[in-house]
């Protein structure tokens, strides 16, 4: 993959390439930021996992950077129940197949539980039967051959799979007040009829290594009394204390 490139628009976008070809754009700006565009077979849709989140406030960028073989795209946001911080890095993963890397985490700000009960990640034009627990999960296209890995550390690993091409819901878990979880996934894109499992250890090796911005604000494992600006830290140590289980799983 040629060296990595992001464009900025201010307020609104950040277009990354490789070389000369686009990648995807992401609307960071928008009342619900996601990506779309470029080598993406599908819009990526992300947003903090609520049934309904409503629209998201932008409120700084906190990281756009480019190296030869990674772009890097960090900011804060600002949702109705959530404050949330965001990473997201796109990379090289080998001829002709390519990572995203996405992070998050969100704060509960309603002062009262909060029902984790929607969608956090989906790519809509793609679609794959619904499927039981699993690690990862592969849709497949005339265009390419995607594959996303949930992260062994978020809330009710591995996941069930909705439709959607996504992790399902949270089933019967809230955030507590002025709590925070943390959600990692990395979604590998390949061209068509690409052996899926290999990908799904691509998308494991990223997992276990990259960086994430953290908040401001109470940690699940400790407090923050610093006014500092954000730091990087693994998102995995940001523990399951965070979460509240109001209904047992479902087998």
């Amino acid at each position: 993959m040629n060296r990595m490139r992001v464009d900025l628009t201010a307020d609104r976008s950040v277009t990354v390439a490789a070389g000369d070809t686009t990648l995807f754009r992401y609307a960071y700006g928008a009342p619900q930021p996601h990506l779309t565009g470029g080598l993406l077979p599908s819009p990526v849709s992300w947003s903090p996992p609520q049934d309904s989140p409503g629209h998201a406030r932008h409120v700084t960028l906190t990281e756009l950077s480019a190296t030869a073989t990674t772009a890097t795209i960090a900011h804060h946001l600002q949702w109705p129940a959530v404050d949330e911080w965001r990473s997201l890095t796109a990379s090289g993963a080998g001829r002709d197949t390519w990572l995203l890397l996405l992070e998050n985490t969100v704060t509960n700000a309603t002062g009262q539980p909060l029902p984790l009960d929607g969608p956090a990640l989906s790519l809509p034009a793609l679609t794959a039967p619904p499927a039981g627990r699993a690690e990862w999960r592969a849709a497949h296209s005339a265009t390419a051959t995607v594959v996303v890995v949930d992260d062994n550390a978020n809330l009710q690993h591995p996941p069930r799979w909705s439709a959607g091409f996504g992790p399902a819901p949270l089933e019967g878990v809230s955030l507590g007040a002025e709590r925070t979880a943390a959600f990692r996934y990395a979604v590998l894109i390949a061209p068509p009829g690409h052996h899926a499992p290999t990908l799904a250890g691509l998308g494991r090796d990223a997992l276990a290594g990259p960086l994430l911005p953290a908040p401001r604000g109470h940690h699940c494992h400790a407090d923050l009394t610093s006014r500092r600006q954000p730091y990087r830290r693994r998102t995995r140590v940001l523990t399951r204390q965070c979460e509240t289980r109001t209904t047992p799983p479902s087998p």
